[in-house]
């Protein structure tokens, strides 16, 4: 699938084309700093998905969605905006964005828009024919509308012990846990780096894996100046922490 990223801040831009690259089957093939550029990479690339921002220079992002319906792009859009106001909101109906996105967001949040759009075109592609349960596995699949409370995730405290890696320690691992613990809140991979006294670089391999593993949920904090901070925090499904290993 060809992603079309629209956004003028180059920060953000790069954390959406790493959310994405965690994805399969998934390739940045442009980006664009203004609806201009936007429209050129569309009618060079085609793509199938595009993450646009609303405020942009010169002029707004929803134009864009106008120039795809004028010339029959039939990419799917997620909205990706620091934009609440209830106009947005309904030119993004009005225009049939996929979804809607407001800074600052989980990769888990970006994850359901994305796999939501690529459920829909895995079943295009198969030219099968479309019945009730097909259409709403993609309309109404209750854990991409949050009508549905997310089950506890069920990691018993011994699992981080036995799935971890060849390259991770368990004793490492056992210090950074009782670090997060001890941080009784949202901390970046510097802060928690500083409290253990190790590299960024390790520090950040260890946080990757208990994401992955499930015990960490991360989110994205926006700054008006400088790039946007990466947060972590421990899973609130989680009942009981980590431990002991």
């Amino acid at each position: 699938m060809k992603v079309l990223i629209v956004e003028d801040d180059p920060m953000v831009a790069e954390l959406n084309q790493q959310f994405i690259e965690r994805m399969d089957n998934l390739d940045v093939v442009c980006k664009a700093d203004t609806v201009k550029k936007a429209q050129d990479c569309l009618q060079k690339w085609s793509p199938d998905l595009v993450l646009l921002d609303v405020y942009l220079p010169g002029k707004s992002g929803l134009t864009l969605l106008s120039h795809m319906q004028e010339h029959q792009y039939h990419a799917s859009v997620i909205l990706i905006t620091a934009a609440k106001d209830i106009q947005t909101v309904k030119e993004a109906v009005f225009y049939g964005v996929a979804d809607y996105l407001i800074k600052p967001f989980t990769f888990e949040r970006f994850r359901l828009a994305v796999e939501k759009i690529q459920r829909l075109a895995t079943v295009m592609e198969e030219g099968n024919g479309i019945n009730q349960a097909v259409i709403d596995h993609y309309f109404n699949k209750e854990e991409h509308t949050g009508v549905e409370k997310k089950k506890p995730v069920e990691h018993p405290p011994h699992n981080v012990s036995k799935n971890l890696s060849k390259n991770l320690s368990k004793l490492t691992m056992t210090t950074i846990l009782k670090s997060i613990q001890e941080l009784d809140g949202p901390f970046s991979v510097e802060t928690l780096a500083r409290e253990v006294d190790l590299s960024r670089i390790t520090v950040k391999k260890y946080i990757q894996f208990l994401v992955d593993d499930g015990f960490l949920v991360e989110s994205i904090e926006y700054h008006k100046v400088g790039r946007p901070l990466m947060l972590y925090q421990l899973n609130p499904d989680i009942k009981e922490p980590p431990f002991p290993l």
